[in-house]
């Protein structure tokens, strides 16, 4: 017995390791969870890129491949009007997850890219910015991880 009135075999040992796994184990999820505690947080996507302030800006958020591929309805979706060239989209509460953004500037408001001998003639873009070659990319190029409490994605428009 320790002067504490603890025997010092095996189940001392044995609490001191699990005493010291608990604090690793809570310092490991503390360190990747966000701040507030929860697991939601807050999405800002900021569009450039604009050629002007015409119309809308329409933006699609997607939560899986069959979304943005249009099979089922997108996650989330939003119009706003821009401004010098610019638009804001600001989401809150938004689930931590995968996610990718569609984007284009409908500038005469007929809720459809607008094409010239099948080449969109309105600006278009999608998050990661990535390359277009031979139509649009898919999920897997567009998507990123959404796991903080605010995060900002910036879409620069392609315009051909």
């Amino acid at each position: 017995y320790s002067s504490f009135g603890q025997p010092t075999n095996f189940n001392m040992k044995t609490t001191g390791f699990i005493l010291v796994l608990t604090f690793i184990i809570i310092g490991v999820i503390e360190g990747q969870s966000p701040q507030n505690g929860s697991d939601t947080g807050t999405l800002t996507i900021l569009i450039s890129g604009l050629q002007n302030d015409n119309g809308d800006v329409r933006i699609g958020l997607f939560n899986s491949e069959e979304s943005f591929k249009g099979q089922t309805e997108k996650f989330k979706g939003t119009i706003i009007k821009p401004e010098h060239k610019m638009a804001t989209w600001k989401i809150e509460d938004l689930p931590f997850g995968y996610y990718a953004v569609k984007v284009f500037h409908d500038e005469d408001q007929d809720d459809e890219i607008d094409r010239k001998f099948g080449i969109p003639s309105e600006g278009f873009g999608f998050s990661n910015n990535p390359g277009i070659l031979y139509g649009p990319p898919g999920f897997d190029k567009t998507k990123f991880l959404f796991n903080s409490d605010s995060m900002t994605i910036e879409i620069k428009l392609i315009i051909f």
